[in-house]
């Protein structure tokens, strides 16, 4: 008598535990994985209080819209086996892409334990008013940031045209939030503002500049004036239009900008006196650019400054609307007769 196999068959209950855990799996590593990324819009300041583990963090980066949602990141630093090795701290994500790995590494390495202080440095700051900025935060005296930044060895940045003094990184210390240490010396910030520009000034931009004939030092001096000048980011390429044009024909730039920069004050009006200081950096009396910037500019001005309007625009004045907005025209017949209109 023969022996008949047995058909062994797999119960549905066990057929869908198998599907269920390779879609978990395949879920995990599609869409847990360290790539998984935000957008941010702006910089995300968080506090991560002592005693927070796996669960409370994800929680917090999810109400902060850090992550896709707390479960995700939660998976993922399990999956990574680090829920309970996450650091207390403050965390400051800066704006744009965000990496779930982003995240986790910061979070591993640790926050501000109350050694920094978060710093802004305004669009159109000069080295003189990012030191006082870096003074008011209790990160050293200005005077020293000053002097550090004259002595500083600028030969890792090509970017910058080696100088004397201070006025060599001058619209080179990118305007931005930072978290800076107080423990750390002015040439490390230094550092860390210089290194932010530099990650600004891509492949690309070098590329536009050589295009326009331009080293980067002429390109961010015109970025600087733009940044003094436009008020409205619609007017900076129009802005950029009337000085690359009067540099065309020759023209004098005269920008009140340049005059004050000389004088190292701030007017809110400049008088003919003003107008007659000597040096490089007066417009009014030197044709050309400027010796170099004269403040840090923000990316829309550099945007402005390699990606100029198409205009035959010569000269422009503020109007009386009161929103910084500039009447432009081609002419000085124009320019003076907008000038009387507004004075009747």
């Amino acid at each position: 008598m023969s022996k008949r196999k047995q058909n062994k068959s797999i119960k549905p209950a066990a057929i869908v535990a198998i599907i269920v855990i390779v879609a978990l799996l395949a879920g995990a590593f599609w869409c847990f994985g360290g790539t998984r990324s935000t957008n941010l819009d702006e910089d995300v300041i968080i506090t991560i209080p002592d005693g927070t583990y796996g669960k409370q963090v994800a929680e917090i980066l999810s109400d902060n819209d850090l992550v896709l949602n707390s479960f995700s990141f939660l998976l993922y630093i399990k999956m990574e086996n680090v829920a309970n090795d996450l650091k207390p701290g403050v965390y400051t994500f800066k704006a744009g892409k965000l990496t779930y790995a982003d995240i986790l590494k910061e979070l591993l390495r640790g926050g501000d334990d109350g050694s920094a202080t978060s710093v802004t440095i305004p669009e159109g700051s000069s080295m003189v008013e990012i030191a006082s900025i870096l003074e008011s935060s209790g990160l050293g005296s200005a005077e020293d940031f000053l002097m550090c930044a004259s002595q500083y060895d600028v030969s890792d940045y090509p970017f910058i045209t080696p100088g004397e003094g201070y006025a060599k990184l001058e619209g080179f210390l990118f305007p931005d939030t930072y978290t800076l240490k107080y423990e750390w010396t002015a040439n490390q910030i230094i550092t860390v503002l210089l290194n932010e520009f530099e990650k600004k000034w891509t492949q690309e931009r070098q590329q536009k500049a050589e295009q326009l004939g331009l080293t980067a030092q002429q390109v961010i001096t015109v970025a600087s004036l733009i940044e003094k000048e436009a008020q409205l980011d619609s007017e900076r390429p129009l802005i950029a239009s009337v000085i690359y044009n009067r540099l065309s024909q020759g023209i004098r730039l005269q920008i009140d900008a340049t005059v004050l920069y000389a004088l190292g004050k701030h007017k809110s009006v400049v008088t003919y006196d003003d107008l007659k200081v000597d040096s490089p950096y007066n417009t009014y009396m030197y044709e050309g650019l400027p010796p170099g910037p004269i403040a840090s500019p923000g990316e829309a001005s550099i945007e402005a400054a390699l990606a100029p309007g198409t205009t035959n625009y010569l000269y422009y004045q503020t109007t009386e609307a009161g929103d910084g907005s500039h009447y432009f025209c081609a002419t000085y017949e124009e320019h003076m007769a907008y000038t009387a209109s507004k004075q009747q």
